[in-house]
């Protein structure tokens, strides 16, 4: 890895493929490593503040095994300005609104070859109990129309 860079995990809106102005940002500023997963589970989340009108990708980090969300590891090579975009677009900057909705930790990434790495990704921290699971654990096959 080069040095001041920083792994990150993306699952969601992020993904290089959902042409969202923020998965522009980090195609700019990183390297696609692969496809890979992580052990959690996928749900889909009616936005609280536009109920009915949008939804989004959240993953919350399981135990069992068998619970993986996929997506894709990046090498970002420009950390300080694209998590700090992250940061803001995920609510969990410094001086947002507490509790954060999403947190950026630390997860094993397993990519498609085996290989694993520790990178971060943005966990879902609120009660899923209203939210809709994906058992597959692909944002895009779960929500094609939505990004």
């Amino acid at each position: 890895m080069t040095a001041g860079s920083e792994l990150l995990f993306v699952y969601g809106t992020l993904l290089g493929q959902s042409g969202h102005p923020m998965s522009k940002l980090l195609a700019e500023h990183g390297r696609l490593l692969g496809e890979g997963s992580i052990r959690a589970r996928l749900y889909i989340i009616d936005d609280p503040d536009e109920p009915g009108q949008n939804f989004y990708p959240g993953a919350v980090p399981s135990a069992k095994a068998s619970d993986q969300v996929c997506g894709e590891l990046h090498q970002v090579l420009n950390p300080a300005l694209v998590l700090e975009a992250f940061d803001v677009f995920e609510a969990c900057a410094p001086g947002a609104n507490e509790p954060y909705e999403f947190l950026r930790r630390p997860i094993l990434v397993t990519l498609q070859d085996g290989t694993q790495h520790w990178a971060r990704t943005y966990l879902y921290t609120w009660d899923v109990s209203e939210a809709r699971h994906v058992p597959s654990g692909r944002y895009t096959e779960a929500t094609p129309d939505i990004r």
